[in-house]
């Protein structure tokens, strides 16, 4: 269930739910001043503390990748509680 469409996080407006896992949900999120579109994923609040200390090591790691098949990240952050990247 994409519970955050129409909210936003950090300077993003959720549009649309673009994917689902155990881990988190992925959202089309449309940037509020520059009108750019990026993936917003959103790690599930029920998960333990475990899983939100692997969610930021997750983000650090591929923040640092360079490639074109890997996904670039562009903020990372806590909005109401939840984790974004």
């Amino acid at each position: 269930m994409f519970e955050y469409i129409g909210r936003t996080v950090g300077n993003y407006r959720l549009l649309r739910g673009l994917g689902q896992g155990g881990f988190a949900d992925v959202y089309l999120g449309e940037h509020l001043h520059l009108g750019t579109y990026a993936a917003i994923k959103i790690l599930h609040t029920r998960l333990a503390n475990d899983a939100v200390t692997q969610f930021r090591t997750e983000a650090r790691t591929v923040a640092q990748l360079r490639h074109p098949n890997i996904v670039r990240i562009l903020d990372f952050g806590i909005e109401q509680g939840a984790l974004f990247w």
